[in-house]
């Protein structure tokens, strides 16, 4: 108590001398126009940024929230994307007959400089990941699961020589096999389409839906070079995709919900 009166003391004079400017502040708010406004904007502007503090302060401890509820949302638009692309003819019927689910993840592990590439994601056997299912991204598709454990999956990643995905041409509906030489990244070879159809440098390549991982539709790349053999009935294309797998972050995990069914119809064929 005795140190707190030595303080007051001590600095007395300049206590003194906030309490009038105190004292003259409110005089001149309440008696000037003027001052009135000019205090007011200057309690609006800190309160608002103190709001914003405050308010950023709150944002950062629920970012993980909003994270989640991000993914679901991105999930959901995911969904409706492909589904449109599924169902262009019929609107109406755009989520009945659309047979995929949608389950993002983050990529943890990338590998793009071998000849035979994989991807580890944050998701598996716990998030309902399965194997032999197409992961996606916001531009293209990434690869096909090959392998899961409980809380992790690995990818067999577009950029491994072992993977084939069918294709088509946009424009007719062309099919063709699209794989990986091993080279550039973005550089893929579209083998197996017949001579007998047209095709040009541009031409947009989708996925040919004729699988059990992909729906139709889903944008791969554009035609870069188209050489036509003599004596050959196919085309040797090169095809420059659209997404660059080297700078990949998300992806989505697409499970085919009627695989069960084609499986058990391509069994009874093969008997």
């Amino acid at each position: 108590m005795q140190q707190l009166i030595n303080a007051l003391l001590k600095y007395k004079n300049s206590l003194f001398y906030i309490g009038l400017l105190l004292l003259s502040l409110i005089f001149l708010n309440q008696r000037s126009f003027y001052h009135q406004s000019f205090f007011s904007n200057i309690s609006l502007t800190v309160s608002s940024r103190m709001s914003l503090f405050s308010q950023g302060i709150v944002n950062y401890f629920s970012l993980k929230k909003i994270n989640q509820q991000l993914r679901l949302e991105n999930e959901k638009l995911k969904a409706f994307e492909l589904a449109y692309q599924h169902n262009k003819n019929n609107k109406s019927a755009i989520f009945e007959s659309f047979g995929f689910k949608i389950t993002s993840a983050r990529i943890i592990k990338n590998s793009y400089n071998k000849t035979r590439n994989f991807i580890i994601i944050n998701k598996g056997e716990a998030d309902g990941i399965k194997t032999d299912t197409g992961v996606i991204s916001s531009d293209g598709i990434v690869g096909v699961i090959n392998q899961t454990t409980e809380n992790f999956s690995s990818i067999l990643s577009l950029l491994h020589r072992d993977l084939k995905i069918n294709a088509s041409f946009k424009k007719n509906g062309a099919y063709g096999s699209l794989s990986w030489e091993g080279n550039h990244p973005k550089k893929m070879k579209l083998d197996d389409v017949s001579t007998l159809n047209p095709v040009s440098i541009g031409d947009t390549i989708v996925t040919g839906g004729m699988s059990n991982y992909f729906p139709y539709g889903i944008p791969l790349g554009a035609v870069s070079k188209i050489e036509r053999p003599k004596f050959e009935g196919y085309y040797d294309i090169n095809i420059d995709l659209f997404s660059n797998l080297t700078q990949k972050e998300f992806v989505y995990v697409i499970k085919n919900r009627n695989i069960d069914q084609i499986k058990k119809l391509n069994n009874d064929e093969s008997q």
